[in-house]
């Protein structure tokens, strides 16, 4: 995946705004409104560039959801299940997509089901915190980024139509 730096991003929005640095204040502001509007895009649509397959062990489990076959989705390799498979679907053609339901953090396979591991696709979870020195933000979001963020700026000066605007030209990007 193409990546742009938060420095990058930082510059376009200086640049956007017409000042040639932010105070500290303000640079706080612009961080929280940029992972705001991250984590908000970041689940927006099932982004091919966000895509993973990640392959997990089925096992019986007990607590919190009684099941012979399944899998505890944690959040820590993949953020929202779009599917489970029998193989990787991004690495062999014959990939069949499994039925599986979701419960309680867990993804449970039917109980006649041969499957000791599983494929599931799903979004990559984005970092916590962006900021200086980060290399990860995904650069097919920078426009949107950056007229989100300045639009986000306008709000917070209190120039309301300008926010709009910009909010509206943001999402069309």
């Amino acid at each position: 995946m193409r990546t742009v730096t938060y420095d990058e991003l930082k510059s376009r929005f200086t640049s956007a705004i017409g000042v040639d640095q932010l105070l500290a204040s303000e640079e706080t502001a612009f961080k929280n409104s940029l992972n705001d509007r991250v984590k908000g895009a970041w689940t927006r649509a099932k982004w091919p560039e966000l895509m993973t397959a990640v392959e997990l062990s089925v096992a019986a489990t007990t607590s919190p959801v009684a099941a012979d076959k399944a899998v505890q989705i944690d959040n820590s390799s993949v953020l929202d299940v779009f599917g489970v498979y029998d193989k990787n679907p991004y690495a062999d053609r014959t990939a069949v997509q499994l039925d599986y339901r979701l419960v309680n953090g867990y993804i449970v396979l039917p109980a006649e089901s041969s499957a000791t591991s599983i494929f599931v696709v799903g979004n990559q979870v984005p970092p916590s915190d962006y900021g200086v020195g980060t290399t990860t933000l995904p650069r097919f979001l920078e426009r949107y980024l950056v007229l989100a963020c300045v639009s986000d700026w306008y709000k917070a000066d209190g120039m309301l139509e300008k926010s709009l605007a910009e909010e509206q030209v943001a999402e069309e990007t």
